[in-house]
């Protein structure tokens, strides 16, 4: 995947600059004088968001809040020229990966970015990975439901089968289809995708 990196900054002299670093190092860029402007061309897929804190009209925390609202999970980093530390505190608690002090050293901001792009990456990986895992979770049938379900709360195929009114042998099978369904060799897999994915049983 080839990311765009998105530079918010109302300085047409610090858009340029970023610019050309960024796309000297092989990035590719779109840049835009106000966070409105961003907002408008709503950025998705793989990249990172440069934006400045202090800008005209919206500020950069007001458009990293409306970016949240959009659902937005593009990673930002915050760029300042003042070294205004409570908004930035509140920034990276609400979200923000990172910020730097402008002028901002480019080999520093460039191993960031590089980090930054590669924890986005894989958090990208982990929640295609979940969507497809739910998907098969969906395809189960309503029996194969109730018989996970018990699983996951702890209880023997003897147990599930006096609770459901099953012999033991057909829960057996219930819970050999369901991971033949869900692509895993046995229900010990299930829970450590369960520790990976999050809450995928509820």
């Amino acid at each position: 995947m080839n990311p765009i990196i998105y530079i918010v900054d109302d300085d047409p002299s610090v858009r340029h600059g970023l610019s050309t670093l960024l796309e000297v190092s092989g990035y590719s860029v779109e840049t835009f004088e106000s966070g409105e402007s961003l907002l408008q061309r709503k950025p998705a897929g793989y990249g990172c968001i440069l934006l400045d804190v202090r800008m005209q009209g919206m500020d950069g925390l007001q458009v990293q809040e409306a970016l949240k609202d959009q659902l937005n999970t593009l990673p930002i980093i915050f760029l300042t020229a003042f070294g205004d530390v409570s908004r930035i505190v509140r920034a990276v608690k609400d979200g923000a990966e990172d910020y730097f002090i402008k002028p901002v050293d480019g080999d520093i901001l460039l191993d960031r970015i590089q980090q930054v792009l590669k924890d986005f990456e894989i958090r990208l990986e982990i929640a295609l990975d979940r969507k497809a895992f739910i998907e098969k979770l969906n395809a189960l049938t309503d029996r194969e439901h109730e018989v996970l379900r018990q699983s996951v709360n702890g209880m023997s195929c003897k147990d599930i089968g006096l609770k459901l009114g099953l012999s033991h042998r057909t829960v057996e099978l219930h819970r050999s289809h369901i991971c033949s369904k869900l692509g895993i060799a046995n229900f010990s897999e299930l829970f450590r995708l369960g520790s990976k994915f999050g809450s995928i049983f509820d």
